[in-house]
């Protein structure tokens, strides 16, 4: 694509890439109106493209049906108040949510990288999209882990070699909740285990670990998005660990302990 000077891209009525970073800035209204109106023309003419700003329009229907924002409440010191950003621009690099039915959703979309959130104020977006993408996974029930927990090696094998981390699920029975099964999600092309546990009457939680680019660890830092759901994460030794569900504060706190002496003592 020409690029115009410094650096920005060049929109023209003669030539465009229909990128899908392209798209989703069409989609997100970010683009200036000559770019705009470019987009459009090349658009309609491009049933592929036409497809896929449809599926991003729908995809950010669904993440504001199921996220919808609300205004942050008090919260003590430890815990920083998240507003979820349902706009479709969280379609820049797409999460694979294999298995969830397809009435709910075929896929949803994670549109900020990991590498780049080392501080809580970028880190905190990310953390609201987790929890956004949570909230959708988190309703189903037959197909919530794509390798059942009947498979727990494998899991287990599978996983720690997708992220370079040789790891055990961790047994958190003791606080009432057990193993279901995992999943592999990809940020980019930065793979991220999941690993979700369930409990009689309760919504299931998930325990996701991925590459951090923070090299030392940090203690865990607790995220409030709203609509009863809780975040906390933490990095350790270049990974980042993620806990998130539908917890008090203190509930979270207990499992995020178990998981960290799970982790540390492996």
């Amino acid at each position: 694509m020409e690029l115009a000077p410094g650096g920005a891209p060049a929109y023209g009525m003669s030539m465009i890439e229909l990128t899908d970073e392209i798209l989703v800035a069409y989609v997100d209204e970010e683009l200036p109106l000559e770019a705009r109106l470019a987009v459009e023309a090349a658009i309609a003419r491009d049933p592929v493209a036409q497809s896929k700003v449809r599926d991003m329009r729908e995809t950010a229907a669904l993440l504001r049906s199921a996220f919808p924002e609300e205004e942050p409440r008090d919260g003590t010191d430890n815990v920083v108040l998240l507003k979820p950003r349902p706009k479709s621009h969280l379609a820049r690099n797409p999460i694979i949510l294999a298995g969830l039915a397809a009435a709910a959703m075929v896929a949803l979309v994670i549109g900020t990288g990991l590498s780049a959130y080392p501080s809580h104020g970028g880190r905190a977006d990310f953390m609201a999209d987790v929890a956004a993408y949570h909230s959708v996974y988190a309703a189903e029930t037959e197909h919530l882990a794509e390798v059942p927990a009947s498979r727990k090696d494998h899991i287990e094998e599978w996983l720690g070699a997708r992220i370079g981390l040789q790891f055990t699920v961790p047994d958190l029975s003791s606080e009432g909740w057990m193993f279901e099964g995992g999943r592999l999600l990809a940020e980019a092309d930065q793979p991220i285990a999941q690993l979700l546990y369930s409990a009689p009457h309760r919504q299931p939680i998930a325990l996701c670990i991925t590459r951090s680019d923070q090299t030392e660890s940090s203690n865990p830092v607790q995220y409030d998005p709203g609509k009863g759901l809780k975040v906390a994460a933490w990095d350790d030794s270049g990974y980042l660990y993620i806990v998130v569900g539908a917890l008090a504060p203190t509930e979270l706190d207990r499992l995020t302990q178990e998981v960290r002496d799970h982790f540390q003592h492996a």
